[in-house]
């Protein structure tokens, strides 16, 4: 009886040895960089692409280049192909066309779309730029940046060349704050915001936004594309010529457009500050984002002109705000960087901001008018460019 189990035993070894490798399953595929660096010419790029799952004979995997804002025949050469795989052969490499240039773009972004069976797994790979910014230009009257750039479109821009402002685009904001209970625009401001001529019109191909007093109080205005134009990343240009004095707050900068949706107020909206410059130091630009991690955070940076101050002329403030990071720019040099190296959930920037100009008067930051401060005190804003 003992040798019968003995033998029964080693039978069973035997057979469960014997048994067929389970199918090939594919469960997905990965790759080695999922960002790649788009160089100044056309240029070829490797990538190894990785096969997940249960891998017990040879498959071929058919794999397609797709565009996505990275366009076909302008930022990639778009392509299809088939990849080997077998249980000793796991890996696979694929050339890439990356057709680089050497123009400031944003982060763009392509699709590999691999084909198993009757399953289609989609990987997405990012082209970051490593172009810098051109040289500003000039004229008599200050500087200015070009209406048009060879890598982006414009999607959005006001010249304020009409007679009145486009309400199509813009809304005025009125009031001191206190009927969306903010009194003082949560700043201690001093200012009433009005949609008179006399506080904003457009001449000569500008918009001017004048603060002005009267008695003691003040008027002003303050205008947001809120409902209108909202957008998500892009090259933003202002071209702008700014009040000085002590208590005056000129202002170009951005909110997060759910601000008004319940639980995401300020800061968890976000806020950008394009350009704000107070007018006792009329000569330093500061550039500001607020939010909220774990609380109210902010960073801050400056940059002073080293003659003269924003009265004299025309100055470009400019942001290139794009995912995870945007940086800062007065007349096409880089003074502030902002980015999510954190990788927090309640990073703002990623979604779509408006935008909102004016001229404040008093306030937490400037503090108010004195003897030294002649009214009225004007803005003129030549445009306002977004591209992407």
């Amino acid at each position: 009886m003992k040798n019968i189990l003995i033998l029964s035993f080693f039978s069973i070894l035997l057979l469960s040895g014997c048994k067929e490798d389970e199918p090939t399953v594919v469960t997905g595929f990965s790759i080695d960089k999922i960002t790649l660096t788009e160089g100044a010419s056309k240029n070829n790029q490797v990538i190894t692409v990785n096969v997940n799952g249960s891998i017990n004979s040879t498959i071929r995997v058919p794999y397609q280049i797709k565009e996505g804002t990275a366009k076909a025949g302008v930022d990639i050469t778009t392509a299809e192909g088939e990849l080997e795989f077998s249980k000793g052969k796991r890996s696979a490499d694929i050339t890439l066309e990356i057709l680089g240039d050497m123009h400031l773009e944003l982060v763009e972004s392509f699709d590999i779309v691999f084909t198993s069976g009757s399953s289609n797994f989609v990987t997405t790979i990012e082209i970051t730029n490593d172009d810098t910014i051109e040289d500003i230009l000039t004229a008599d009257d200050g500087f200015y940046t070009p209406e048009t750039y060879p890598s982006m479109e414009a999607v959005f821009k006001d010249e304020f060349g009409s007679a009145q402002l486009n309400t199509t685009q813009w809304t005025y904001e009125l009031g001191n704050g206190c009927s969306v209970g903010i009194c003082g625009w949560g700043n201690n401001e001093l200012e009433t915001y009005t949609n008179s001529t006399e506080n904003l019109k457009l001449e000569n191909g500008k918009m001017v936004i004048t603060s002005r007093e009267f008695n003691g109080s003040y008027t002003s205005a303050r205008i947001k594309t809120q409902d209108k134009i909202e957008l998500k990343f892009g090259r933003i240009d202002v071209r702008a010529k700014l009040p000085k004095g002590q208590g005056i707050w000129p202002a170009i900068w951005m909110l997060g457009e759910n601000i008004d949706v319940a639980g995401s107020g300020w800061p968890i909206c976000g806020e950008i500050d394009i350009m704000e410059v107070v007018g006792h130091r009329p000569a330093e630009l500061v550039g500001t984002v607020h939010y909220n991690s774990d609380g109210y955070k902010y960073s801050s940076s400056s940059t002073t002109l080293s003659s003269g101050d924003f009265s004299d002329k025309f100055h470009v403030f400019s942001i290139v705000w794009d995912k995870n990071k945007i940086t800062w720019y007065l007349d096409n040099k880089s003074f502030k960087e902002f980015s999510n190296t954190a990788n927090f959930s309640g990073y703002p920037f990623n979604k779509p901001f408006f935008f909102i100009m004016n001229v404040a008067v008093g306030g937490n930051w400037p503090g108010s008018p004195d003897a030294t401060t002649v009214f009225p005190k004007e803005m003129f804003v030549d445009y306002i460019r977004v591209f992407q």
